[in-house]
């Protein structure tokens, strides 16, 4: 049952609820206002259950990041290059060097080759298995060569720069 048939029963309590009135049945009425009452209740809480859920359900859909925020970025931003049809290698000038493929933006990722697309989901698609194994070592002994080397590319020196 949707809100809009909880609230049309409960306009139809009231109007038994005024005709019994009329007929002097005050206990009656009594019970058909409470009923009418709990039913726009739980018609105003399924509507507010339903707005949150919509609500939610839009900042999930919300695009990560889809073009360029910074100003620096802007300045290399060409969304007409289409070098990455000819050359399967291809990094945009927008490349962010020492990132591995997978942890490019992706404005960035969009723009890249086919071999580099196919290298970021290979490495997005490791660290799942990754996190979806029952245990670190499990993951270890079954992980394919490519896999291992997938998940050993090194980020730290960016966090971390050595002095």
């Amino acid at each position: 049952m949707n809100t809009r048939e909880m609230r049309e029963q409960a306009a139809a309590l009231l109007s038994v609820a005024e005709t019994e009135l009329e007929k002097g049945e005050v206990d009656s009425f009594n019970r058909m206002i409470t009923e009418a009452q709990e039913k726009m209740e739980q018609a105003d809480t399924f509507d507010q259950a339903a707005t949150k859920m919509a609500a939610l359900k839009g900042d999930f859909d919300r695009p990560l990041n889809p073009v360029p925020v910074t100003s620096n970025d802007v300045a290399i931003y060409d969304p007409t290059d289409t070098t990455a049809r000819i050359k399967a290698n291809y990094k945009p000038a927008s490349w962010v060097k020492g990132l591995p493929a997978m942890a490019q933006p992706l404005w960035v990722q969009d723009l890249c080759g086919d071999n580099v697309k196919d290298e970021a989901r290979f490495m997005s698609d490791t660290f799942v298995k990754w996190f979806q194994s029952p245990s670190d070592d499990f993951f270890w002994k079954t992980a394919s060569p490519d896999e291992a080397k997938a998940m050993q590319e090194d980020t730290d020196k960016l966090l971390c720069p050595v002095d």
